[in-house]
């Protein structure tokens, strides 16, 4: 079945997915996905997939696994590259050579500490294998899973389509060849295209490639059957990691209660799941909810547990809410309140004025142009096609939301409650979770794999021993071999255009003189709006309140209105109003930082300007810094709880943040506001109770005097709209300005800080760069390593060899290291000429020190004359423009002038300078920039296998908790 879309977008789109539904935790349904892309019967060429990736200008390529599907998606916007692409994935789709070696790299392997000697210790490998250790470490991760296995006690869902790493090595070659001989095939595929290429060149191509091979074949025994439903409500209990750092250490249980609702085949035609998409936003969103105030409020828990929502990507949909952070003998309690919310919302529905304001948000989504619409698109299809449901069902949320005001309009009084009860209270098939957190969960599972591969390891026989040598002998191998790339198409620099798109800003000044930049964009009844304050005068010790303070800036309520009723107004007439900050340097100086900012955005339905600046203007010179303490005290609890578990499912951006901060001033800025220190801070304050509530309520009170109350400069403003709403706009935002002003005036003399007090700016100049070597030791199972380099600013003649040089060392040698070799998920380097930094990364990787030692090798190969070619340097160019040239939907055109003082001239030198590079160019960067310079060095990673000790070496070892932690002796207390 082929599903085409055609579209005015020259961002064109294929995908073809497969229904997957695996019958075990082995994960063959992922292992294939991956083995699929490493060469097939057209090109047999060691790994494809990634040599395409730097020989095209794809704007998305990927392949993904689902709970039971697999799909294949790319897009672009080169037709040459479209069927390039096109030719590639269908011979690896349905052609791949799926040889054994592929498998032991991707899937798993048994490897020796040292792959030639088999004396050297045992070892599991593999791509997947370590990624899953990853995504699988984490509390959210393991809670979901549970959920997942009880509320589908018998069908394909209860499987873990990713694999679990438990049972991930009891997959086999041969299940894997028999998997893809059976679910590979036309019969069971789905194909989309999109976009402005005739869709007839497309259809021949995949008949002449694929199709034509195939004889129809009956998929019939793959298709998923319902779920045999409860007849009464399951309780489960489950043992699951406790998170990296927690307020409250007798508060660590999750409670989550799931119903399985509407099955989306048979029922494909009922309004039930979008109502229920609807209700289920009406119950969890924003303060105004209907489980806020019993859940968060109640302070029975510390924020929604992972899960809560509604899901509906699978062929039946659940919905489910919960509380983390519980007490143990608070458990009953939660599951009380969430039954008896439940009761009531069934009982009473929901005002109309509140599903209008949801319908709201779900219209500006749709008109909100998007530049990978046709991609997200493409890959929404899948989720209830593959099972022969409404492919189209993504498309139509406006025909289901005029189909639901009509019902709502029928049946005022009962239709929520009708729904609700068919669906909640009425509904047996609900299953009450309850999680017990342990601090030793992944050191369980590490001693776990450690005794089976020790016992595999004692059952071998030399014979057996040689067989694995040789394996992995066999397999180093081949990641070493020149490979015959040039069977893979490629397109070739010539594509590049030599000059950089320029989108035609104007240059006005607003009301008070405030220097305005207009875009006139094709943006869809759109209205979206941007003012930048300055920072630099904001006293020093403030920072480390800035991100409470952008994160709640529409959060307390203002004069005119509660927090509650700001919520509701904002969701019915706006997109949001949000605040963040940011740094930027100049573009010939990476540590002279022009601007520390903060500021203020949102966007409207044109129709709703009017309202949305009168909006914007209350929060700015209105809101409850002060007052609301019960409220600030449960956004902390919330906060403090997402930020304590994120440490282990997002240590890559921990990694990233801290080894940076040693290197640009600002990056030092940020670590103190959004990295490990922020998340310690938050601990403690929320154990500081109602004197750290007050602490927050006085820093955000100092911040808003400043930032609103005249101690920082209007900056600049920005309007992207169409040409016929500026009008209306431009007088939303004088009035705006007027009133700031205005208010501005009255607070005279109410700035932060006092005369002499260390200011942000003061903190960016007095700034030395040093370098660091920290370990964070969380509860995870794999490592995210990152090393970074101070470099070179924008303008700097070596700017745009770094660039491209962080393409050719990812692609030409980390990939090969980190990935093939070392069983890594992913890694890679990247230079940022804007920060004048480089850095290299590896993502759910196993290593830590070789790592480190892979890093300083890649430096080497980079330096050394003849390791990058013009071939790689070409494909680095490719990689390099491809990023540059993506598509920008309307409302983004021009935000490169605006937030990074990136004008035309300017960007049009650093692509002359990109074009002009050669092997030897890129070679002589990394001697002058790279070799011998020190590299800042942070690892997040696995607690229970630090390879260094604190103070050792220069090496700092910290706790989750921002604490030295320091290796016991044996036998010591």
């Amino acid at each position: 079945r082929w599903l085409h879309c055609e579209a005015d977008d020259a961002n064109n789109v294929f995908n073809v997915a497969f229904r997957t539904t695996p019958t075990d935790d082995t994960g063959v349904a992922h292992v294939l996905e991956h083995t699929a892309l490493c060469g097939s019967k057209r090109y047999p060429v060691r790994d494809p997939f990634f040599n395409m990736l730097k020989r095209s200008l794809c704007t998305f390529m990927n392949a993904m696994t689902a709970a039971d599907y697999t799909m294949y998606p790319f897009s672009t916007t080169n037709e040459q590259d479209y069927f390039n692409l096109l030719g590639v994935y269908l011979d690896a789709a349905f052609f791949p050579n799926l040889e054994r070696v592929d498998f032991l790299q991707e899937g798993h392997r048994l490897e020796f500490k040292d792959p030639a000697d088999a004396a050297s210790g045992l070892q599991y490998k593999g791509v997947v294998f370590n990624e899953m250790k990853g995504a699988m470490g984490s509390q959210a991760a393991r809670l979901r899973r549970a959920i997942g296995c009880k509320l589908f006690p018998t069908s394909t869902y209860h499987w873990n389509s990713g694999g679990d790493p438990l049972a991930i090595p009891d997959l086999t070659h041969e299940d894997l060849k028999k998997f893809h001989r059976s679910h590979y095939h036309p019969s069971n595929a789905r194909f989309f295209s999109y976009g402005d290429l005739p869709l007839e060149p497309t259809l021949q191509r995949a008949q002449d490639l694929a199709l034509s091979a195939f004889d129809a074949l009956d998929v019939s025994a793959l298709d998923v059957t319902d779920e045999v439903r409860y007849t009464e409500p399951q309780r489960h209990d489950v043992v699951v990691p406790a998170d990296a750092v927690v307020a409250d250490q007798a508060k660590q249980s999750v409670v989550n209660v799931s119903w399985l609702q509407v099955n989306q085949i048979a029922e494909g035609e009922s309004l039930d799941s979008f109502a229920l998409r609807v209700a289920s936003d009406l119950m969890l969103s924003g303060p105004q909810a209907s489980f806020y105030a019993p859940l968060l409020e109640s302070k029975l828990g510390s924020g929604f547990s992972p899960g809560t929502g509604y899901a509906s990507s699978r062929r039946e949909t659940s919905f489910s809410v919960g509380l983390k952070g519980v007490a143990a003998e608070d458990v009953e309690k939660v599951e009380a309140a969430i039954l008896a919310t439940v009761d009531k919302v069934a009982s009473e529905g929901f005002p109309r004025e509140r599903v209008s304001a949801v319908l709201h948000q779900l219209e500006l989504s749709a008109a909100r142009v998007s530049s990978n619409f046709g991609i997200q698109t493409g890959m929404a299809v899948m989720s209830t096609w593959v099972h022969g449901g409404d492919a189209l069902r993504p498309l139509r949320t406006a025909e289901n939301a005029a189909k639901l005001e009509r019902a709502l309009d029928a049946d005022p009084d009962s239709y929520w409650q009708g729904l609700l009860s068919r669906h909640l209270v009425g509904n047996t098939h609900r299953v009450t979770t309850v999680a017990t957190a342990d601090k030793g969960f992944d050191a369980k599972l590490e001693r776990a794999e450690e005794g089976r591969v020790s016992a595999i390891e004692a059952g071998l026989s030399d014979a057996e021993k040689e067989r694995i040598v040789e394996e992995c002998v066999a397999l180093k191998d081949a990641q070493e071999a020149d490979a015959d790339v040039e069977l893979l198409p490629t397109l070739t620099m010539d594509v590049v255009p030599q000059l950089a798109q320029t989108y035609p800003s104007k240059h006005e000044k607003a009301a008070e003189d405030v220097p305005l930049q207009v875009d006139a964009q094709p943006t869809n009844g759109l209205t979206f709006f941007k003012i930048v304050f300055g920072l630099r005068g904001l006293p020093d010790r403030l920072i480390s309140y800035l991100d409470l303070f952008t994160s709640w800036i529409s959060e307390l309520g203002t004069a005119q209105m509660d927090y509650r009723e700001l919520s509701q107004a904002i969701k019915a007439s706006t997109g949001g109003i949000r605040a963040e900050a940011d740094f930027v340097p100049a573009l010939s100086d990476a540590d002279d930082c022009v601007q520390a900012v903060v500021s203020l955005r949102t966007h409207a339905l044109d129709r709703n300007v009017a309202t949305m600046f009168e909006l914007l203007g209350d929060v700015a010179t209105s809101t409850r810094w002060t007052g609301e303490e019960e409220r600030v005290e449960v956004l902390l609890t919330k906060l403090a709880a997402a930020a304590g578990s994120s440490l282990s499912s997002q240590g890559n951006a921990y990694a990233a943040s801290l080894a940076k901060s040693t290197v640009r001033p600002y990056m030092a800025l940020e670590e103190k506001s959004e990295g490990l220190p922020f998340v310690v801070a938050l601990q403690r304050l929320v154990g500081d109770g109602k004197a750290g509530v007050s602490e927050v309520c006085s820093a955000l009170s100092e911040i808003a005097a400043h930032v609103f109350g005249g101690g920082a400069p209007v900056l600049r403003a920005r309007l992207s709209a169409e040409t016929g709403a500026l009008g209306a706009a431009r007088k939303g935002l004088d009035g705006f300005i007027r009133r700031l002003g205005a208010a501005r005036k009255e607070g005279e003399g109410e700035c932060a800080g006092e005369a002499g007090e260390r200011t942000v700016g003061d903190a960016l100049s007095s700034f030395e760069p040093s370098v660091g070597r920290t370990f964070v030791a969380v509860p995870t199972q794999t490592n995210y390593c990152v090393a970074s380099v101070r470099t070179v600013p924008y303008e700097h003649p070596d700017s745009a060899a770094l660039y491209l040089l962080a393409q050719a060392m990812s692609t030409c040698y980390l990939h090969r290291e980190l990935r093939e070799k070392g069983g890594a998920y992913g890694g890679g380097c990247s230079s940022s000429p804007m920060m004048g930094t480089f850095t290299c990364s590896s993502y759910r990787d196993p290593g830590t020190l070789a790592t480190l030692k892979v890093f300083e090798d890649a430096v080497a190969w980079a330096a050394t004359p003849g390791s990058i070619s013009t071939k790689d340097m070409n494909e680095a160019g490719l990689r390099a423009f491809k990023s540059l040239d993506a598509p920008l939907a309307p409302q983004s055109r021009g935000t490169a002038l605006f937030s990074n003082r990136l004008d035309d001239a300017s960007r049009q030198r650093f692509r002359d300078a990109l074009l002009a590079q050669t092997p030897e160019t890129l070679r002589a960067a990394a001697e002058a920039h790279l070799v011998g310079k020190p590299m800042s060095i942070a690892i997040v990673g696995n607690a229970a296998a630090v390879p260094v000790e604190h103070g050792v070496d220069g090496w700092t070892v910290l706790g989750s908790d921002g604490k030295p932690t320091v290796k016991r002796e044996a036998g010591s207390a």
